[in-house]
């Protein structure tokens, strides 16, 4: 379909094919559902406070990098989980895609908004 057989529809009832389920769903349909970003985030600043980074730190010694690591991988897994958990078996690949979403919406929260963060941007 051209770019130009799509103006003046409606956006929500646009049909779309789904290449994971090979289904033809409405754009309403394929979205995220609830409030999955606004769930992410929340879990994602609630894990950035509740994670202790020390035994990461003492763990690792000298290996700052190390530390680093260790720490943000608990974080992430503390953040996916009630996420991965709520959404299981309403939002596709719940389980699969969550966590490193979470990363990566972490990494925006810690260094774009420098919230939980030791140098603030």
């Amino acid at each position: 379909m051209s770019a130009s057989s799509w103006a003046g529809t409606d956006p929500t009832t646009r049909r779309t094919t789904s290449s994971s389920t090979s289904r033809t769903t409405t754009r309403s349909w394929s979205r995220c559902p609830g409030n999955t970003w606004a769930d992410i985030d929340a879990s994602v600043r609630k894990a950035l406070t509740a994670v202790d980074p020390t035994p990461f730190f003492v763990k690792y010694g000298e290996n700052a990098w190390a530390g680093v690591k260790g720490c943000l991988d608990a974080c992430t897994d503390g953040a996916a989980a009630p996420v991965i958990e709520k959404y299981t078996g309403v939002l596709a690949a719940a389980d699969v895609f969550t966590a490193s979403t979470a990363f990566w919406v972490m990494e925006s929260i810690r260094l774009d908004l420098g919230f939980a963060s030791q140098v603030h941007p």
